[in-house]
């Protein structure tokens, strides 16, 4: 292997975790998506002992650092699998917020005791999430070149 490939493909992977542009197939976006919550699980592994001493401000830093980093390789990797069905990025806010965000107010119903609304909530939350999960990780890109680019 030559410096420029190992150069390269760090360069691709670091692309499929951070980069918006582009298309990424199905099995990119399985394996951005298992990344992502690797790092995920490494950040969170080594936060306690790195902000031991810092208080309840290095806890929240922490938190916020690694979470970000979620959002962040999340929807970098699902904004290129939106390009590759050929969906324009701001689908992202249908595909990746949705869900979560429908789970999340379901949950507040659900603790303030709005049972019917928060199931109704839970019910649209796990609908989106099973819609999210067949289209970009089963369904086929588009066929050749679309407007975000060849083929991947």
């Amino acid at each position: 292997m030559t410096e420029t490939s190992a150069r390269s493909r760090f360069g691709t992977v670091i692309n499929l975790l951070f980069g918006y542009d582009d298309r990424i197939g199905r099995l990119q976006y399985w394996l951005g998506l298992v990344a992502a919550w690797a790092i995920t699980g490494f950040f969170a592994a080594f936060a306690e002992e790195a902000v031991a001493g810092t208080g309840d401000i290095g806890r929240y830093t922490a938190f916020v650092f690694i979470v970000a980093t979620l959002i962040w390789v999340h929807s970098a990797v699902t904004v290129k699998r939106l390009h590759d069905r050929g969906r324009a990025a701001w689908w992202y806010l249908l595909y990746g917020i949705a869900p979560p965000g429908l789970f999340i107010a379901a949950t507040y119903f659900y603790t303030t005791n709005v049972v019917a609304l928060a199931s109704f909530l839970y019910v649209l939350s796990f609908a989106g999430l099973l819609w999210v999960i067949v289209e970009l990780g089963f369904l086929p890109g588009t066929a050749g070149p679309n407007r975000f680019g060849p083929a991947s």
